[in-house]
């Protein structure tokens, strides 16, 4: 019975938008956060004509104020990119407990604004367990990166769980 699936939101995750592998890192010494993005797989095709040119953009999110944004580079007719891309956040220990990393997918797009695929949030408001589980995982294993396959969710399932998807476009 698909109905169930669709009405819980599983359906869509599950299927739909595509996965994102992360990796992330604290070093509590630097006050530094770090994160890889690695790769996606069977992203949401935005342009069926062209095929995706996908990118991540990453933003931090400290309460409910947006400190940071940085994006990966985007590839161009892919639904299964390959980043390996490594980003750097400033984020003094005591402010790492209000801490959110915002990641969203975007297909680049020249002629309009860029299309959205998904987004998942880690850290304080995270948007789902599995994201609460990575960001505890790596509060527990400093200096050590810790990779996760996330599935990526709607904006407005995102907007909906986590205060710090609001702050962001």
């Amino acid at each position: 019975d698909l109905g169930f699936f669709a009405e819980s939101g599983f359906y869509q995750n599950e299927v739909e938008l595509g996965e994102l592998l992360l990796s992330l890192n604290y070093l509590p010494s630097a006050g530094r956060l770090n994160v890889d993005v690695i790769r996606a797989k069977q992203l949401l095709q935005t342009d069926v004509s062209q095929g995706s040119d996908p990118f991540v953009k990453i933003q931090l999110v400290h309460g409910l104020k947006l400190v940071k944004t940085k994006k990966t580079s985007f590839l161009r007719g892919t639904i299964d990119p390959f980043y390996n891309e490594s980003f750097s956040f400033k984020v003094p220990q005591e402010e790492l407990e209000n801490a959110s990393l915002v990641f969203t997918v975007f297909g680049h797009n020249m002629k309009s604004s860029n299309d959205f695929i998904g987004r998942i949030v880690i850290g304080q408001y995270s948007s789902g367990p599995s994201e609460s589980n990575h960001w505890r995982r790596m509060l527990n294993t400093h200096r050590t990166a810790v990779e996760q396959w996330h599935s990526l969710r709607s904006r407005a399932e995102c907007d909906r769980v986590s205060p710090a998807s609001l702050e962001v476009t």
